[in-house]
């Protein structure tokens, strides 16, 4: 097997994996995550904040290790870069601090990647993968591979910049945050096509959080299953707390809290417009597509 280390550069997170690869097949060997809000304040000045850089960029200087350590090493990119003036300055700062250059990926690359890692959690069933970033939401379908994407710029971050603040937050304010959200996915054609497959942090807090755990546990939330009705009585929970409140909640925390209610008002839009039907949640996603990829080519 060839020993991989890969990073995700998100709006929200920075994250590592770092597995044993043959195939598809993916054995774990390290999952790290950072949430850095990487993309906090992008929204209004097009620039990533000199703040936001310096913690991503500590937090992959503390990957360097396993970089230098794997057989294969990479770093993907995504919406917060994309959309960023100063995204090569960023890149300069994260280059010297782990010495790898992250490389940018579209909104359908990402699609491509989040769902060959989840279709290794279900295997052979037609599934859409619901990736909620902090920045985009991609949807894609496939049965085994990927047939169609779509990719939003819709995200837990963006809909928090823009419209939803600090909590607690208004009635009529999050009304209108959850009318942004449902008519960017509606009018992206979202619709019901297999088993609704949540990836990624908002996904897997939210599963942590109606299992009832007060720490993450990703064998207690890989292969969960979420509902509708569960995620509305946790959004209209939430509305009504500040940050400091909310980071008591389940499994959130301090660092995911100012944005998780906007993650949520996503994860509601997407399972309405997916008919409402149970999401499975997967703990397998886009860096484990990047992990195949990488040995792959």
């Amino acid at each position: 097997m060839t020993r991989v280390a890969v990073g995700d550069i998100g709006t929200n997170t920075v994250r590592l994996l770092v597995a044993d690869v043959a195939g598809v097949e993916v054995v774990e060997v390290d999952v790290r995550t950072d949430v850095v809000g990487l993309g906090r304040g992008l929204h209004a000045t097009g620039r990533l904040q000199p703040e936001a850089i310096r913690r991503t960029v500590a937090a992959l200087g503390s990957f360097s290790a396993a970089f230098a350590a794997a057989d294969r090493s990479m770093i993907v990119a995504t919406s917060a870069s994309r959309d960023a003036l100063n995204r090569d300055e960023f890149f300069d700062a994260a280059q010297a601090a782990c010495g790898i250059r992250p490389s940018l990926i579209s909104g359908e690359q990402e699609a491509g990647f989040a769902f060959a890692g989840a279709a290794q959690a279900v295997p052979g069933e037609r599934i859409t993968v619901v990736d909620i970033g902090g920045g985009s939401t991609e949807f894609v379908t496939g049965t085994g591979h990927v047939e169609s994407a779509i990719s939003i710029d819709i995200g837990s971050v963006r809909l928090t910049d823009l419209y939803l603040g600090d909590g607690p937050v208004s009635t009529e304010v999050l009304a209108q945050a959850r009318r942004v959200a449902r008519h960017n996915i509606v009018s992206a054609e979202v619709g019901v096509a297999g088993r609704p497959v949540g990836v990624a942090g908002t996904c897997t807090t939210v599963a942590g959080t109606l299992l009832g755990l007060t720490h993450h546990d990703r064998e207690r939330t890989h292969l969960s299953t979420i509902n509708l009705d569960d995620v509305q009585a946790l959004i209209a929970r939430l509305s009504s707390l500040d940050t400091s409140q909310i980071a008591t909640v389940g499994t959130i925390g301090e660092k995911r809290a100012p944005v998780i209610l906007g993650g949520l008002v996503v994860l509601e839009a997407s399972l309405l417009a997916m008919g409402g039907i149970d999401m499975t949640i997967s703990e397998r996603d886009l860096l484990h597509g990047v992990a195949i990829a990488l040995v792959s080519t």
